[in-house]
């Protein structure tokens, strides 16, 4: 039987997302939102065309991390589908950290069995809430806008989130409606996690005192904001195609120079992540913009690195 977030995922598919005749690695925890596109995905498989597969990481931080072990095993063997089960070292990482070696294992599980997609189930809520995390944080507008619909990998896998528009209370509702097999996870009310606080203290704050309807104003904020980086990212990548040294670690300052300041700053920034896989600060920035435009030829050492401004070029010594 065919739901509403049926049809509202046959949308975003017609709308957002290509996964026609793919092979889809679904991330999935035994929760509400993971077995929800589970569910959905399955539903879908004869129509779309899909092979799907799960991947589950323990990182051991449960005392029930054994018990949800089996269950996600049992989850793969009621659904019929490939499981590809991890359990990592225990360890004090930060939630960043942890959620990096995540999707680290993500992507090399993907790449080693051919999965062209990895589907996560990030919802609306998921959106705001770590929109919010990156604001407190400090955060660019990119940071800000860091859950999108998809985003490629390489050329052969993308990371898709096909329920992001969806709501927490619709989730629950598919998952009664089901009867799924759901694990709660107790550590989610745990305020040990930032996330956990902003999800039940701060959010419901903002809605309660501030603006009701705070949920979708933020959606729509992100949805617009979306469309303005990726307009500035495409930007940024053609420049600086453009300005780079065919065989040196150095960039034209000429034509960088008559870009607006946003694109300086982000041509920059990705100068040295493509050269170096270094994220450098905003003061860094700031000072070699600077130099540039007072004609100063001048070395900055940085870590382990010198960068060198002679006109008219930056080089990375």
């Amino acid at each position: 039987m065919n739901t509403f977030l049926h049809y509202k995922l046959k949308l975003n598919l017609k709308q957002k997302l290509q996964i026609y005749n793919q092979k889809i690695l679904v991330g999935i925890s035994g929760g509400q939102d993971s077995l929800c596109l589970l569910q959905l995905l399955t539903d879908l498989k004869q129509q779309y065309k899909l092979r799907l597969g799960i991947i589950y990481i323990d990182h051991q931080l449960r005392y029930d991390t054994e018990i949800n072990n089996k269950h996600i095993i049992n989850i793969a063997k009621q659904y019929n589908i490939p499981s590809y089960i991890y359990q990592l070292e225990r360890s004090d990482y930060t939630e960043n950290h942890l959620r990096n070696l995540r999707y680290q294992v993500f992507i090399k599980t993907a790449y080693l069995n051919n999965y062209q997609l990895i589907a996560t189930a990030h919802h609306i809520d998921d959106q705001i809430e770590t929109c919010l995390y990156h604001l407190i944080r400090g955060s660019s507008i990119d940071g800000l806008n860091s859950l999108n619909w998809y985003r490629y990998i390489n050329e052969n896998i993308k990371i898709i989130r096909p329920i992001l528009n969806f709501k927490k209370s619709e989730i629950m509702w598919f998952c009664r409606y089901y009867n799924l097999p759901i694990w709660s996870d107790y550590t989610n009310s745990s305020y040990i996690y930032t996330r956990n606080r902003i999800r039940q203290e701060l959010i419901p704050y903002l809605q309660s005192y501030f603006n009701h309807n705070f949920q979708k104003h933020i959606s729509n904020f992100l949805d617009l904001a979306y469309l303005d980086t990726e307009y500035l990212r495409q930007n940024t990548i053609k420049i600086y195609l453009l300005i780079k040294h065919p065989k040196l670690m150095a960039i034209n300052t000429t034509i960088l120079l008559k870009q607006h300041l946003t694109l300086q700053f982000r041509i920059l920034r990705l100068f040295f992540y493509h050269n170096l896989k270094l994220n450098i600060p905003y003061s860094l920035i700031k000072n070699i913009i600077f130099i540039i435009n007072n004609n100063t030829e001048k070395a900055i050492p940085y870590q382990n690195i010198i960068i060198i401004y002679q006109t008219p070029w930056i080089y990375i010594t």
